[in-house]
């Protein structure tokens, strides 16, 4: 007798259609699954339920909580957030997360990439890291804070992209998915002169869109000859019926993985071309995505370009792959075993301080940062001393060991502390 449909919603946000696509093929496969959105898709997706009270309303928000409370046996989340917004009158963000533990729901995320990117990891891994521009300050503090906070009470952590488990450790990774009935196949057909070359930035920065038109652009006064379709801005039916008529669809070479973009070129059976981080390289090793950086970007485009038959057999592999790593049905059916696993015997989770996301809290956030500074700075004096013992030199004394890590810590609280901070430490110890 096959196992009861779980009732299973996924919330608040329905991030470039992961989430609508997701419950679509748990459908397929017989669960009662449902998406709930906050706020309008700016590209007309649809969801089952419309949550449009005000941010602020805390009484629809505890509307909306009790009826998932009730309605539902799993919970997932999308992009970091809950059914209670940060914007919240009155109740913390991510109040709602010890209520469903308590009731016994399950619970599940799904981070996408900004949501956990924590810029001092990036700018290590990422060898582009200054060119992948982003509006606003990166918040690592506030990232790890609410991390802690959801790791407390989720069942499993879920990340789209290979590269955010140097974010979130933990995480189980879950591909990217398209639902490959919306992209019926059609033939691999490469124009042999005056190939279309599109590309599609929704955000200039994290694609890398200046360098690459500035290539273009270059290559195009050699005399290459090729036809270049920007879109940015219009309508997702306008983007598919470009890709349908395309032969290169240029998707980032700043970003370290490839996109939804390219999820849907392939699958109409066209070239891609991507950065591609060795982690999602790793990851996916039969991937026909051209891997490229800005330094490596107009060498590829101009070999491309002149190599029809290149172009054809990388074209030919394109849909079978995304049927083989990316496909909605596929990617569903690995997170419909997820939800129905035994969940693990642990201890009563110890109760995280509870998140705050506004930036003048100040005094707690260099209280964490200087907490996570004096585990460095032991961790430096331990293999300092195992360096001096494999040398044959002298131990360093417990009181030189001790001036010398109040001498890193005043120099290291002179640059991060604010002096208004100081001055308040100061008089707290008068």
């Amino acid at each position: 007798m096959p196992p009861k449909p779980l009732r299973i919603l996924h919330a608040p946000v329905n991030v470039a259609g992961q989430g609508g696509d997701v419950v679509a093929a748990l459908r397929r496969a017989g669960q009662d699954a449902h998406l709930w959105v906050r706020g309008t898709d700016a590209f007309g997706r649809s969801a089952d339920r419309l949550l449009d009270a005000p941010a602020d309303d805390d009484h629809a928000t505890w509307r909306y909580v009790r009826e998932a409370a009730e309605q539902f046996d799993v919970l997932h989340f999308h992009f970091a957030r809950t059914l209670v917004p940060a914007a919240s009158a009155g109740l913390p963000p991510f109040w709602d997360l010890p209520v469903y533990r308590a009731l016994g729901l399950r619970v599940y995320f799904t981070f996408h990439g900004s949501d956990v990117r924590l810029s001092r990891v990036f700018a290590e891994r990422n060898p582009w890291a200054a060119q992948f521009l982003v509006p606003g300050a990166a918040d690592d503090d506030r990232i790890e804070k609410y991390l802690h906070v959801m790791r407390t009470y989720a069942d499993r952590l879920f990340v789209a992209s290979a590269n955010s488990l140097d974010y979130v450790p933990d995480a189980v990774y879950l591909p990217r998915v398209i639902d490959m009935s919306a992209w019926p196949a059609q033939a691999a057909a490469q124009r042999r002169v005056r190939p279309v070359i599109v590309h599609a930035p929704t955000k200039r920065g994290t694609k890398g869109t200046n360098g690459i038109l500035a290539d273009l652009e270059a290559l195009r006064a050699e005399g290459l000859d090729f036809e270049l379709r920007l879109l940015e801005g219009v309508p997702h039916e306008q983007v598919r019926q470009t890709l349908a008529d395309a032969d290169i669809l240029i998707d980032n070479t700043v970003a370290g993985s490839y996109g939804i973009v390219s999820l849907e070129a392939l699958s109409l059976n066209k070239v891609s071309v991507s950065s591609m981080s060795p982690a999602m390289r790793a990851a996916h090793p039969t991937s026909p995505v051209v891997v490229v950086d800005p330094d490596t970007l107009r060498e590829t485009v101009r070999r491309l370009v002149l190599d029809a038959d290149e172009r054809q057999a990388l074209a030919e592999r394109g849909r079978a792959f995304v049927a083989s790593d990316h496909d909605a049905d596929r990617v569903a059916a690995a997170l419909l075993e997820r939800y129905r696993e035994p969940r693990p015997d642990r201890p009563r989770p110890i109760m995280p301080d509870w998140v705050s996301v506004d930036r003048t809290r100040k005094v707690e956030l260099v209280a964490e940062r200087l907490d996570r500074v004096t585990v460095e700075l032991e961790r430096s004096r331990r293999r300092e001393h195992e360096l001096r013992s494999q040398l044959g030199m002298t131990p360093i004394s417990l009181r030189e060991q001790g001036l010398r890590a109040g001498a890193r810590l005043r120099g290291l609280g002179r640059r991060v502390v604010p002096t208004a901070i100081r001055r308040l430490f100061k008089r707290l110890r008068a």
